[in-house]
């Protein structure tokens, strides 16, 4: 997903969250989040557990 996209979220869609973090010369690291499209909102299913 981005601000240019034209695709829509409906209920019950589910999706995935995995920002990113990198450091160029070492590595780096995504951390995924799934995330439920509800009527109200969202509900994360999933949360990633800190390091």
């Amino acid at each position: 997903m981005s601000p240019k996209t034209l695709d829509i979220l409906e209920e019950n869609n589910v999706i995935t969250a995995e920002p990113g973090m990198y450091i160029p010369g070492w590595g780096g690291v995504r951390i995924k989040d799934m995330v439920l499209v509800t009527k109200d909102g969202v509900e994360c299913s999933i949360r990633s557990v800190g390091i």
